[in-house]
């Protein structure tokens, strides 16, 4: 099993319905929510928390939520599951093995960042691809990130100390020894990519919408 669901957090830059969202949220989330000083960044922890809940109900979770020392999410003895948030969107992953997903807005990405983020072999197609060059590395970006957060590792292990991109005849193809990395049709101008065992399966992808109230999705 490998589920995926969009979300666009753009209703929630509307304080109204932002404040009723919080209706529904734990306590924890509404706080986390509230300790943002931009309405942007405010709709992103609020649509996370609106996901979280979501997933909670439709798969019958019971443990509470944690936060491991990397930063990684899970509910106690419970679904294996990731989140990501960028720009206008968030997306989460729940799968029955470990998984990892992200998701990044090309124009966001910094080229002053690349030789940080990539190996020697994966600037090289970057830097091959012309035109579509920030895109490309959109791509490599979050399939490297999502492989990160499948291992629990997030960014406490250097993404330029290892390499999931290669060469292929269509620009280049994304693999780890162990794991699958899938690329998902995200919304125009983003990249999104999840990362679970082979065993997992082809991922779905559903787009879930807020409701006008703000308290719940469908």
């Amino acid at each position: 099993m490998l589920d995926c669901y969009f979300l666009d957090i753009s209703p929630l830059l509307n304080g109204g319905i932002l404040v009723n969202s919080l209706t529904v949220l734990p306590k924890d989330r509404t706080m986390n929510v509230l300790s943002y000083g931009s309405p942007g960044d405010r709709a992103r922890s609020a649509g996370s928390g609106m996901l979280i809940e979501y997933v909670r109900n439709e798969y019958g979770v019971k443990g509470r939520l944690k936060v491991d020392r990397f930063g990684k999410p899970s509910f106690s003895g419970g679904l294996p599951f990731s989140i990501a948030r960028s720009g206008s969107y968030t997306i989460i992953a729940v799968s029955d093995e470990p998984v990892g997903v992200d998701l990044a807005r090309a124009s966001s990405l910094d080229a002053g960042t690349f030789p940080f983020m990539f190996t020697g072999e994966e600037l090289s197609i970057i830097n091959g691809s012309g035109r579509w060059r920030r895109v490309a590395a959109c791509r490599m970006w979050t399939g490297k990130e999502s492989y990160l957060k499948a291992l629990g590792k997030n960014l406490s292990l250097d993404p330029g100390s290892f390499e999931i991109a290669k060469p292929h005849r269509s620009g280049f193809v994304m693999e780890r020894p162990g794991w699958k990395i899938h690329e998902l049709k995200a919304p125009k101008g983003y990249c999104a990519s999840v990362c679970a065992s082979p065993t997992a399966g082809t991922p779905s992808v559903k787009n879930l919408f807020l409701s006008d109230d703000g308290m719940s999705l469908f």
